[in-house]
């Protein structure tokens, strides 16, 4: 997806791995309006619909930006209004966020590693993974796939959603791995 900034570029990358989001697309529309006679415009960065179908508009900003502007030039409030029309909601999405670590470095590391699944052998993947004991963990699926060098492919289901980890700790081979929600 094209992208502005590495910053959103970073933010795409975390929504890609997000278990809770189904789908979204950046700069999905233009929204005008005509404030104190003067047309106004604004092009959220993304547009997200979550798991459970709530839409969110995404402006992706650094923090010091938004710390000198906070108003977004005065247009916040008509931003909402406006994303409230399309039956969402508006959310500021700070660097300070989106490069938290080791979040961006595992969803890095999840994005990476979907290349090395390959459609013909996921059946079998599927049904060595089936039969593990949930909590299990990095190591102990990578080692029920036939040893240590599996890794990326446990990480590539945790990528595309077939199995769950918390981003927020370290992808080792004591990492909690869960079922995951989705299949795509």
């Amino acid at each position: 997806m094209p992208y502005e900034s590495l910053l959103e570029r970073d933010a795409l990358l975390l929504l890609d791995v997000d278990p809770d989001v189904a789908h979204f697309t950046v700069q999905p529309e233009t929204f005008v309006w005509t404030e104190a006679g003067r047309q106004r415009r604004y092009t959220p960065d993304i547009r997200l619909e979550t798991e459970d179908g709530k839409v969110v508009y995404r402006q992706v900003k650094l923090a010091t930006r938004l710390a000198s502007d906070p108003t977004l030039g005065g247009r916040l409030s008509a931003i909402e209004t406006e994303c409230a029309a399309r039956g969402g909601r508006h959310e500021l999405w700070l660097d300070t966020d989106i490069r938290r670590q080791p979040r961006l470095s595992n969803a890095r590391r999840l994005r990476a590693a979907v290349a090395v699944l390959a459609h013909e052998n996921l059946h079998v993947i599927r049904t060595i993974i089936t039969h593990l004991p949930f909590p299990s963990s990095l190591g102990v699926a990578a080692e029920a796939l036939g040893g240590r060098a599996h890794v990326n492919i446990v990480l590539g289901l945790v990528a595309i959603g077939e199995l769950a980890a918390d981003l927020e700790r370290s992808l080792d081979d004591d990492a909690v791995l869960m079922p995951g929600r989705k299949v795509r």
